[in-house]
């Protein structure tokens, strides 16, 4: 595109990579809808993991307008090495601001930070192994603001969501060279930046888990006064949209592969009678009945020059999941002791 030809050769080699990945070791699901006993439906849903030990560029032949690669690629299947790698950890996160409005006006795309959300949550949904984004606040946070670490645990205890994810769109801009001074008003080859900056934040303590900032341009194809709605299939399936996408599928990757060892936590929601406890983890995070989990407090600690530190004081007594519920389990203690000093909003993890 344009004569960008590290841009194509990037790309080609991440497609290499890909379809390498998937011969290496795929995991292929039929999933099937039934509709009052008859098949409605079918569809098939491939996933690949693995770790590229080495990768060697092969070759590479130039075209007109597209390059191929051939590549060899060791690839070792992706092993599970913490416990807690089969729950799922839950994320909060709200609309994408975009940081300058004005990018907006080429196609009318104002709601492209909510689409961009949504859309999001969508990849969540049907490809990732370790998260799941359950809320999306339908308003937009100012994610650049100085309270970024106050927002997030406020936004985590209002969607009892263990991360949230925070994001703004730095540049949507849209660039229209002019071939020609007497026909000034004549665009072509137009192309459409995209920059987005994305932390994800625990939401109990605050602190970063992971960050990235993803970029790319692609073609835009759309007239400078059209109206679009960011929202329809001709938006996604335009090219600056398939190249939205794949930096969608990117994200999901990181943000998911990010979460993979995490402990999953919720919290203490009541002490009920014989000993037993509600908690905010339950089937839909991956919790079963006969599951040990670990108990745990946080207090802030103040030095002398007014600084606060947390402090993580784990419980002495496991407790064992008896009933699992879709959003909450009830627990009691593994070895039938007392469940001294634990009080609602205290933690509950599986490490």
């Amino acid at each position: 595109m344009n004569g960008n030809k590290v841009q194509a050769k990037q790309q080609a080699t991440q497609e290499a990579l890909r379809q390498a990945m998937l011969f290496a070791g795929a995991s292929v699901t039929s999933v099937q809808q039934l509709t009052n006993g008859l098949l409605n439906s079918e569809r098939l849903e491939i996933s690949a993991s693995g770790e590229v030990k080495e990768l060697q560029l092969v070759s590479e032949t130039w075209h007109d307008n597209y390059v191929t690669v051939r590549i060899r690629a060791d690839i070792f299947p992706a092993e599970q090495y913490c416990d807690s790698a089969s729950y799922i950890k839950t994320i909060a996160t709200s609309y994408f601001p975009v940081m300058q409005r004005q990018h907006t006006q080429d196609g009318q795309i104002q709601e492209i930070g909510q689409q961009l959300a949504l859309h999001l949550q969508s990849a969540f949904d049907s490809s990732a192994q370790y998260g799941v984004i359950s809320a999306i606040e339908p308003y937009t946070v100012r994610w650049q603001a100085r309270q970024v670490r106050a927002q997030a645990t406020a936004l985590a205890a209002q969607t009892r969501s263990q991360f949230v994810l925070t994001g703004v769109i730095e540049d949507i801009s849209v660039h229209r060279p002019n071939h020609s001074s007497l026909a000034f008003w004549k665009d072509s080859d137009p192309t459409r930046s995209f920059r987005f900056r994305t932390v994800l934040i625990d939401g109990v303590n605050g602190a970063p888990i992971f960050s990235k900032t993803y970029s790319m341009s692609a073609e835009w194809e759309f007239d400078k006064f059209a109206q679009l709605d960011a929202s329809t299939h001709a938006f996604w399936q335009s090219a600056f949209g398939k190249a939205l996408n794949e930096q969608v599928q990117q994200m999901l990757s990181d943000i998911d592969l990010s979460l993979a060892c995490v402990p999953a936590t919720g919290r203490v929601i009541q002490v009920a009678a014989n000993n037993e406890l509600s908690v905010s983890l339950g089937r839909q995070h991956g919790v079963m009945v006969g599951d040990e989990l670990a108990l745990y407090q946080m207090q802030e600690v103040n030095n002398p020059r007014g600084e606060t530190f947390l402090q993580y004081r784990i419980h002495p007594v496991t407790v064992t999941v008896v009933e699992a519920y879709s959003d909450n389990a009830l627990v009691r203690a593994s070895d039938d002791s007392l469940l001294g000093n634990i009080q609602p909003n205290d933690f509950v993890a599986k490490r």
